[in-house]
């Protein structure tokens, strides 16, 4: 994990802009369309996602962008989505257990239509050899703590009917509660049914009464052609193939309101911001052209650039948004992802120095953080920043591949013990959250959208500041002095005009330096 250092940091992105756009954010409609996305099923390749992307364009046509579209690409297998799934006890005693109507997750993706009435068997994680050893499961259903996939794979020949799966999540150490029902993903041909530890935990104690009889009922929509979605619009700039992606994962079980019904929705209401504040004369329309995206995660922008691969050379930059609203009455922190060691880039410092700026003057730890960055019904908890090393989990990875280099800004307030649940609930989110993540994603995009030659030269000095900090820490300053060099190169992006080299020479005068102090 990298740290970040208030090392020569004096604020780039204006506060003049902060408080204009702050001035005109309405958390209760970024929430309002947070809800809406929510309330619909988006798993990939179904009918339920392009109903929500339907109402995304609708949503992003009145509030102004251009050129709304929802793209299409061919998938191999059909659309599927959930229609019917319930799980009851037949047997010893009638116990009803689930129902699609209460439980969204029950059903899992792309799991097989099916009514299966017959005896469950306990197989523990289910994943290995030794969780059957000794077991009859023919003709029978598994109640198993492993993911599907992995325990229809285990189960193999031995002829089970169907799968309770109760996995718990586990995402970067933080586990989800015993009432969470996780969204799973069915094996091809499988019928499977997903349920909360809690909930298998009832059905092992009436195991170790008496054999357990079940009935599980399941049947999905599917539909012809399969297809992944996106949609896409933009407020056109005048500076041509030197655009800015806004991004923003669509798709994901219900209700998945951080992850990532919240970034879609926050996303809209940037585009109601951000024209209301053209149109009222309180912000020039931007330099260069801002595209908004709503995605399939990863694989739908991976399919665009397969479609249209000349268009990656028009971006210049990616500013991803996944989890905006993080958990209300939590500790929460600003989560933001560098750019990888393939793609050395100005906006990892830009990032840095916009989030430790708005945290230094709004919300710092010692203090009442300031109205600007607080929301009706929101926390008041400090602006708390982590930096992760590059890490491939939400769309920045399409951008910032070896392919496409296309650098990027990620950013997330993850509820990481809730997301792929049942759990993940609109009414679960910080309002104060959404605020903050809504405003540094906009006041990113729209900083590098006009940055001119004055803009630049303050980037390039800023790189310049911390790529020496950081060389005079490294214990390898030889080999980092690469790293860094090309990190400044990369803010000539901004302006072609910029000259790096007296900036390179004293970089190589600073790794000099360190290596001579350590001999």
């Amino acid at each position: 994990m990298a740290a970040a250092s208030g090392a020569g940091r004096n604020a780039l992105v204006p506060d003049s802009l902060l408080r204009t756009i702050a001035g005109e954010l309405s958390v209760e409609n970024a929430l309002k369309q947070t809800a809406a996305i929510a309330s619909r099923a988006r798993y990939p390749n179904s009918q339920g996602f392009f109903d929500a992307a339907e109402y995304v364009a609708r949503r992003a046509r009145e509030y102004g962008l251009d050129h709304v579209r929802v793209e299409r690409f061919r998938a191999p297998e059909p659309m599927w989505d959930a229609a019917e799934a319930s799980l009851d006890v037949i047997a010893p005693v009638p116990e009803p257990i689930s129902a699609l109507e209460r439980v969204p997750e029950l059903l899992a993706h792309n799991s097989a239509d099916g009514d299966v009435t017959a005896e469950l068997v306990d197989v523990g994680r289910g994943v290995s050899e030794a969780d059957y050893r000794d077991k009859d499961v023919r003709g029978k259903v598994l109640l198993a703590t492993g993911e599907p996939q992995p325990v229809w794979r285990a189960m193999g020949p031995r002829g089970a009917r169907a799968l309770i799966a109760a996995p718990s999540g586990d995402f970067f150490g933080r586990h989800t509660p015993p009432d969470a029902v996780l969204w799973g993903d069915a094996p091809a041909h499988a019928v499977v049914l997903m349920v909360s530890p809690r909930q298998a935990g009832r059905l092992r104690a009436l195991m170790r009464r008496a054999p357990v009889i079940v009935r599980l009922h399941s049947k999905a929509a599917r539909s012809e052609p399969g297809a992944l979605g996106m949609v896409m619009g933009e407020i056109a700039g005048t500076h041509l193939g030197e655009d800015l992606v806004i991004a923003a994962h669509l798709d994901h079980q219900k209700p998945g309101a951080n992850d990532n019904a919240s970034g879609s929705g926050t996303l809209l209401e940037l585009v109601r911001t951000l024209n209301h504040l053209i149109v009222a004369g309180k912000i020039p329309k931007p330099q260069r052209t801002l595209r908004f995206w709503w995605t399939t995660e990863i694989v739908s922008e991976q399919a665009y650039f397969r479609r249209y691969p000349e268009d990656a050379r028009n971006i210049l930059l990616s500013v991803v948004l996944d989890q905006a609203g993080g958990l209300r009455n939590a500790e929460n922190n600003l989560v933001i992802i560098f750019n990888p060691v393939w793609l050395p880039s100005y906006a990892d410092d830009l990032i840095e120095n916009l989030a430790e700026s708005v945290k230094d003057r709004y919300a710092p730890a010692e203090y009442e953080p300031d109205p600007l960055v607080i929301a009706r019904g929101g926390s008041h908890q400090s602006l708390r920043t982590v930096y992760w090393d590059y890490q491939e989990i939400t769309d920045e990875v399409a951008f910032e591949s070896r392919e496409r280099r296309i650098p990027g800004i990620a950013l997330a307030v993850p509820s990481l013990d809730l997301i792929h649940s049942n759990l993940d609930t609109v009414d679960r989110l910080d309002p104060t959250w959404m605020k903050r993540t809504a405003l540094l994603t906009l006041a990113a995009a729209l900083y590098v959208a006009d940055a001119g030659p004055a803009q630049a030269q303050a980037v390039l000095d800023y790189t310049f500041r911390r790529a020496a900090s950081r060389l005079a820490q490294s214990d390898d300053a030889a080999g980092d002095l690469a790293f860094e060099r090309a990190r400044l190169d990369s803010v000539r992006a901004l302006d072609p005009k910029l000259d790096t080299t007296a900036y390179q020479n004293q970089l190589s005068a600073v790794a000099d330096a360190v290596r001579n102090r350590r001999r």
